[in-house]
């Protein structure tokens, strides 16, 4: 289950990418930083799978993926706040690539936790 778990890091992050890349050849003139919402997401994910891969218990499954869920949101707004004062000129691009870097990590994400689900009720 961990090389799923590394896999799905993997895939969220190349789609990521992948995505990242084609937003910015639409926003050529403005430089983002994305590279940091990515980074951001890939040590969110390892820190969450690590403790899916922890919890060995199914019926706790649900409470941890609301509290990761909820945590991530929190998090992620919490980010957009502060960059939304500090970053002046791009912002609005930046809000592009980092919500689309959230929505693939957490498909992937859940995903990823509906297998393991099904995996520890059998």
């Amino acid at each position: 289950m961990i090389l799923k778990s590394i896999f799905t890091i993997i895939i969220s992050t190349g789609l990521s990418c992948i995505y990242s890349f084609v937003l910015s050849s639409f926003f050529h003139n403005e430089l983002t930083p994305w590279w940091q919402s990515l980074i951001f997401f890939v040590s969110l994910s390892i820190v969450f799978n690590l403790l899916y891969f922890i919890r060995t218990d199914a019926k706790t499954y649900s409470g941890i993926l609301l509290t990761c869920g909820i945590a991530k949101f929190l998090l992620s707004s919490i980010l957009l706040l502060i960059l939304s004062f500090t970053l002046k000129g791009g912002f609005l691009t930046f809000f592009f690539h980092f919500i689309g870097h959230y929505v693939l990590f957490t498909v992937f994400e859940m995903r990823y936790l509906l297998q393991l689900i099904k995996t520890k009720q059998k």
